[in-house]
């Protein structure tokens, strides 16, 4: 250190000591500051002393003035120094024991920087001096509120992630996010997959089997030959009125064994309206009742309602989020620093401000529905949004509403896979068409039956018929004999009388005559009497040939009559015996023509094919959560800046006295400060605010300006907006 020689006091002329006016004896200490003239750093020590014992101990050359020295702004000083010794500093100090020159005044020292130095003579040097308001006059000050735009307030606060943040930390910057974010986290929650191997939660591996049927598949389904059909007797599943059966199987392999006992049932099978893999539905309370099915044991879903689950899928997420070098930084915890992916990988993910979700265990919410016809799972975030004013309701099934978003904010697996049964046609057909078939057959034979019996009746009609030709012939051939005896008799009759009659009357002429009159009228008569039997007999003789004639004729037609009926009556009933046998083979042989038609028949389905099957397949059924954040050199950039000046704040608040929130530098940028108390003139007063308002930082240790790495700067305790 450079002793300037003490001057001889002049006489005082009452002049006293201000940053303006430096009265006689004034000690003028030349130092090297870190800190700078437009304020962007400046230094808040503990006490003026401890201001002072810095300089003293940074100090240059000390002299005294021997005179008054103007200090005013824009007017040079000159001290008796060398130029090569002045040129060094940077800084001054002006201090004078022997003042104050009023009373109660305290003794003060005045600060100033140098930002000039000019030559005048070899022992001579020109100083240009600017006063450091804040030095001179910032611990006589108190301010009061200020409207803080950005500063390590925010990063000192310990309420700061209040709310998980909601409160403080959500103020915009304003940054290039980047482009993408990056995963960097990864949390999952599974309640079904096809992918055995895979561990789910509470041990699922798998996933079940529900199926809807119009027809009741516990009924005893009969036989193909005498198939039975019973409908569905309904459902109310989830307090729906549902007019189908709803069966359900959690083991794959005991469905398979279903599917091959009704194999060989199409009949009651075709009633099958869906087959849906769905997650197991007794993680959601769901009751059932076992039945057997062809030997197989079936679990029929019971009605009411399924239970919402509430899982935390982790516990105290955020806390393993390791910042590294920003561990400090809570607002990396926030959007749009990072954000939480919800997604169920069906293409409709949730993007969440972590902030918002007001749960600190990630808290999912499951809502099944699985009820026909749209069977879906929902997840949402569990009190997402939600503040005290309005609380989670439930009941017996678990939440009703969580207080937050609610369904507005939901993803869902909609889409679940669907399956169809394959029903044997022929089968069906024969089950579907046993009655008719029997009928068709039982009508075959009917009409064989009937056929031959109608021939029979034929062949009896027409011997009836014979005989009845043969019986009318030989009532004619007797009613012609007797006709014939008749006339016969009765001719002989006539001729008697007539020749009793000749004889008589040959008498009575001969007697007319005399007794010779009487001999040869009675020869003559009797002559006449044997002429005419002889006549008789030859007339009978011939009547009798001729009723043997006619009745030979009648006998010779009657016999061709009958043999011609007797032939037409076998033709007709060989004829009717070929056809009746014949129209049954062709009916016989319809029939099973259509039966071995329905062994072409193209089996038949019954359900649909369709939905989503491939996260099932190939990953899991569920819920993934990605906690996302920016990337390296993105987060680089905003952690430097943040570290550096803190978060946008943009609140009023009461600045502390020491301007200190952090351990080694403070950034204030204000947009209004309120002085409360300050023992200088408006003009620095006006500095003070100025200096706060247009951004500074305010350092614990000189030595630390621009020397430190910015993240060692930690937050002093008790700090609160």
């Amino acid at each position: 250190m450079t002793q300037m020689q003490e001057m001889p006091r002049p006489k005082t002329f009452g002049y006293g000591f201000n940053y303006s006016v430096w009265s006689a004896n004034t000690t003028v200490t030349l130092a090297n500051v870190p800190w700078n003239n437009d304020y962007r750093d400046v230094v808040r020590f503990d006490t003026p002393a401890a201001l002072d014992d810095y300089i003293e101990h940074r100090s240059g050359p000390v002299m005294v003035t021997t005179g008054v020295t103007y200090a005013a702004f824009g007017r040079p000083i000159r001290l008796q120094v060398p130029f090569e010794t002045a040129h060094r500093y940077n800084y001054l100090r002006a201090y004078n024991p022997a003042q104050p020159s009023a009373a109660g005044d305290t003794g003060r020292a005045y600060y100033y920087f140098v930002v000039g130095v000019n030559y005048i003579a070899p022992d001579t040097t020109e100083l240009m001096l600017q006063l450091d308001v804040f030095q001179s006059f910032i611990y006589g000050t108190r301010f009061g509120n200020a409207y803080v735009e950005r500063g390590h307030l925010g990063i000192a606060n310990e309420d700061d992630f209040k709310n998980f943040g909601r409160d403080y930390l959500t103020v915009p910057e304003g940054f290039d996010l980047g482009n993408e974010y990056e995963t960097r986290r990864l949390f999952t929650h599974q309640v079904g997959s096809a992918r055995i191997d895979t561990p789910g939660i509470d041990g699922l591996r798998d996933y079940a089997i529900m199926v809807v049927s119009a027809t009741a598949l516990d009924e005893d389904p009969g036989t193909v030959d005498a198939p039975k059909l019973a409908s569905a007797k309904g459902n109310t599943m989830e307090n729906l009125p549902n007019g189908a059966e709803i069966y359900l199987f959690n083991e794959i392999s005991v469905f398979k064994l279903f599917m091959e006992a009704m194999s060989d049932k199409p009949w009651v099978t075709q009633g099958i309206i869906s087959i849906q893999a769905v997650p197991r539905l007794d993680r959601y309370g769901a009751t059932t009742t076992q039945k057997m099915v062809s030997g197989v044991p079936v679990d029929e879903v019971n009605g009411g309602s399924l239970t919402t689950r509430k899982t935390a899928v982790t516990e105290y997420w955020r806390q393993g989020i390791d910042l590294g070098r920003y561990a400090r930084l809570n607002k990396f915890k926030t959007y749009p620093y990072m954000v939480v992916e919800m997604t169920t990988n069906t293409g409709q993910p949730l993007v969440l401000k972590p902030e918002c979700w007001q749960d600190e265990h990630m808290d999912v919410v499951e809502v099944p529905h699985f009820a026909p016809p749209n069977a879906r799972l929902g997840f949402y975030p569990y009190r997402y949004n939600a503040t005290d004013d309005v609380q989670s309701t439930g009941d017996s099934y678990g939440i009703i509403h969580d207080g937050g978003e609610h369904y507005s904010l939901m993803t869902s697996i909609a889409n679940f896979p669907t399956f169809s049964v394959v029903n044997n046609g022929y089968m069906m057909f024969m089950a579907s068409n046993a009655n008719s078939i029997a009928y068709q057959h039982s009508s075959a034979d009917w009409s064989q039956q009937r056929a031959l019996q109608g021939a029979g009746a034929a062949w009896s009609n027409a011997d009836v018929g014979m005989q009845n030709m043969r019986n009318q012939a030989s009532v004619g051939i007797t009613a012609a004999g007797q006709s014939t005896n008749l006339a016969n008799e009765t001719m002989a009759a006539h001729t008697m009388v007539n020749g009793v009659a000749g004889m008589v009357g040959g008498a009575a002429r001969g007697l007319a005559m005399g007794p010779a009159g009487a001999v040869g009228g009675a020869a003559s008569g009797a002559l006449n009497f044997a002429q005419n039997g002889v006549n008789t007999a030859i007339d009978m003789n011939a009547r009798n040939q001729q009723l043997g004639i006619n009745n030979q004729a009648t006998m010779g037609s009657l016999s061709s009559n009958m043999d011609t009926a007797g032939i037409i009556r076998d033709t007709n009933y060989q004829l009717a015996q070929s056809v009746a046998q014949g129209d049954y083979a062709n009916a016989i042989a319809g029939i099973n023509a259509k039966v071995q038609d329905a062994k072409m028949t193209q089996p038949t389905t019954a359900g649909q094919v369709g939905g989503e099957a491939f996260n099932l397949a190939t990953y899991r059924w569920g819920v993934d959560l990605k906690v996302k954040m920016l990337q390296p050199q993105v987060m680089a950039a905003i952690g430097e800046f943040w570290l550096r000046y803190g978060y946008a704040i943009n609140r009023f608040t009461t600045l502390p006295d020491s301007l200190m929130v952090m351990d080694k530098f403070t950034y204030w940028k204000c947009k209004e400060v309120y002085v409360t108390e300050a023992d200088c003139p408006e003009t620095f007063k006006q500095t003070l605010r100025g200096i706060l308002e247009k951004g500074v930082t305010v350092w614990k240790n000189p030595s630390d300006i621009g020397t430190i790495d910015t993240a060692t700067n930690a937050p002093l305790d008790g700090v609160r907006i």
